[in-house]
């Protein structure tokens, strides 16, 4: 897989600019005490990784390159990988339908499965009438990433709603929907949040190939995002778990969940034919944007649309949590083929 000059110039100036030696220092000491190795050889490491081999330092962290040699690692994704093939591949005027809550939920209404309004189009008294229908209800940031601008609300105690409504746009937070009911056996993981699955696609033209499928765990908040405590597993082609969960973001190992005990290693997404059937069908929806991650809810009769990420998002398996050693390239490499090189 190929990058093409103008891209890597663009990131070793990103990286340039933005280099501070005690940062990297930081992640090098941190592996040198998960891992065990020594912190002055991995921060060579890190900084010849980072200028010749494509690898950001967090990504480095993340996917455990410390405890690959040379050929595992080249079969890993990385964030300069991913944006490459994303800005090479999608259309970004296009694009702007996933990027944008609203725009999305109008271009995908027929795959939501729930009700939704935005603010901007709606009175205090139409917003009291949706939350009459529907008492908790979850406000959403449009443009938003990872989790970080989806709440939950009980409207129970609202009294003044002309105030709750001004409130809800002071904070940007102009989408309402109505709160997704997931699978059982999804709830009997965590109950107190939606646990999604995200699967990666794309779309040659005739066929939908998925290329990377996760399972996400919430611990009870709102988003089951690692920045609200969640964590995740890969899945097969078979929407089974390939092994132990982890964040990514330090060192972790879900055998079990941490707040159910349900056996993460042995979890199977449920309706998982359907799933595939949903992703396939949203993926021929927008042709000019061929090179998606979509954020799938399971509920109990089928699978519902949450959103599409024109930017993947990097999940990538932990040698230290799963103890698997390949990464999603070589997957990506026979789905793309000569769509690499543009």
């Amino acid at each position: 897989m190929d990058i093409s000059l103008k891209a890597r110039a663009g990131y070793l100036f990103k990286r340039a600019t933005a280099f501070r030696p005690s940062r990297v220092w930081g992640f090098a000491r941190q592996i040198s005490r998960e891992q065990g190795r020594w912190a002055v050889p991995v921060f060579v490491d890190m900084l010849w990784s980072a200028a010749f081999r494509d690898t950001a330092y967090i990504d480095y962290y993340e996917a455990d390159f410390a405890l690959l040699n040379r050929r595992e690692r080249a079969t890993f994704m990385t964030s300069l990988l991913q944006h490459h093939l994303a800005n090479a591949l999608n259309d970004r005027e296009v694009a702007k339908t996933l990027e944008d809550k609203i725009r999305f939920n109008r271009a995908f209404e027929s795959f939501l499965g729930r009700e939704w309004l935005a603010l901007e189009e709606t009175d205090a008294a139409g917003l009291r009438e949706f939350a009459q229908r529907h008492p908790v209800i979850i406000a959403k940031v449009p443009v938003s990433r990872e989790g970080k601008g989806v709440f939950r609300y009980d409207t129970a105690e609202v009294e003044d709603w002309d105030a709750f409504r001004s409130e809800l746009v002071e904070k940007g937070q102009i989408l309402i929907e109505q709160p997704i009911v997931q699978h059982p056996y999804l709830s009997s993981y965590c109950a107190g949040t939606v646990n999604t699955t995200r699967i990666t696609t794309y779309f040659d033209g005739e066929r939908v190939h998925p290329l990377v499928m996760v399972q996400k765990f919430g611990r009870g908040a709102v988003s089951d995002q690692f920045t609200w405590g969640g964590f995740f597993t890969m899945l097969d082609d078979d929407g089974h778990s390939v092994g132990p969960g982890h964040t990514g973001k330090h060192k972790s190992r879900y055998v079990e969940h941490p707040d159910s005990h349900m056996s993460i290693v042995d979890f199977a997404v449920p309706l998982w034919d359907q799933v595939l059937d949903l992703v396939d069908r949203a993926a021929r929806q927008i042709p000019a944007v061929p090179y998606v991650g979509w954020d799938v809810a399971v509920g109990p009769d089928g699978p519902v649309l949450i959103e599409g990420n024109w930017t993947p998002g990097l999940y990538e398996t932990r040698v230290s949590a799963t103890g698997i050693r390949e990464g999603s390239r070589p997957r990506h490499e026979r789905a793309m083929g000569s769509a690499l090189r543009r």
